[in-house]
């Protein structure tokens, strides 16, 4: 919960102390279902998947998963969860849309192996997919909450132009079929068949409206197909755009 490192991560301690404020603030006696968001480098997974072992058998926690966690990291939980005999994480919530599509090359299929649950969040891929994001319009200002994003935004990168083009073009294409680019963003990612669900973000009354009918909306294999060509299975227009950046995968850590 901030820059002291006694006030975060995915610690035996840690885990349960904000296991017991959770309960405290939300004046109940369990939490349904408790995801441990981005995996650390500085614990290991088994210290983490003990103490949520401990918390589900004293009935605080009724289910465990995780977020934003690398197909090799989901794989590494299983495993230990198996061969320690702990509690294994059943849910995973990734990044999914049209425009972050990276998932589909492994922590989806990854994902299905293994039985769990995905939920997946920003299926408008920040606002991209909202229908407000078009060449013939103004541009908007993204939220304060969005400013710390600056590189997903900043319309002078290159990558973010490509993300317009993208977001036209899939415009074009919702027209064409009949729905809003906001439905057939939505559908899209439930139509993949390792998401269980996809997590919306209205703020207004108006926009959950907008967002509820993309639920009875069902894309045929051509239009999918329309829609990879326009973006392609399993790429990441903006790397910026990735919630997790894997430690290995940084310069410094690479063997070159």
């Amino acid at each position: 919960m901030g820059e002291d490192p006694n006030q975060q991560g995915s610690s035996r301690r840690w885990i349960i102390r904000e296991v017991e404020n959770s309960l405290r603030r939300l004046k109940t006696d369990w939490i349904d279902l408790y995801q441990v968001h981005r995996p650390r480098t500085d614990t290991d997974v088994e210290e983490t998947l003990s103490a949520l072992t401990d918390l589900v058998h004293q009935g605080k926690v009724r289910y465990i998963g995780s977020s934003t966690f690398p197909a090799s990291q989901i794989v590494e939980a299983q495993w230990v969860a198996r061969d320690r005999h702990l509690q294994r994480f059943v849910t995973e919530q990734p990044p999914y849309s049209i425009l972050v599509r990276h998932t589909e090359a492994d922590v989806l299929p990854t994902c299905a192996r293994h039985g769990m649950g995905v939920l997946t969040y920003s299926p408008l891929a920040g606002g991209w997919l909202s229908g407000r994001w078009r060449k013939d319009t103004d541009l908007p200002t993204p939220s304060p909450a969005r400013q710390r994003l600056v590189n997903r935004y900043d319309m002078s990168l290159p990558v973010n132009q490509r993300k317009l083009d993208a977001a036209e073009a899939l415009g074009q294409l919702a027209e064409e079929a009949g729905l809003t680019l906001i439905e057939m963003a939505i559908a899209f990612v439930l139509n993949h068949p390792a998401v269980t669900s996809a997590i919306i973000g209205p703020r207004t009354i108006d926009q959950l409206e907008s967002q509820l009918p993309a639920a009875d909306v069902v894309l045929d294999d051509a239009l999918l197909d329309r829609i990879d060509e326009i973006v392609t299975p399993g790429t990441l227009i903006n790397p910026a755009d990735s919630s997790f950046q894997n430690p290995a995968l940084e310069p410094a850590a690479r063997r070159r």
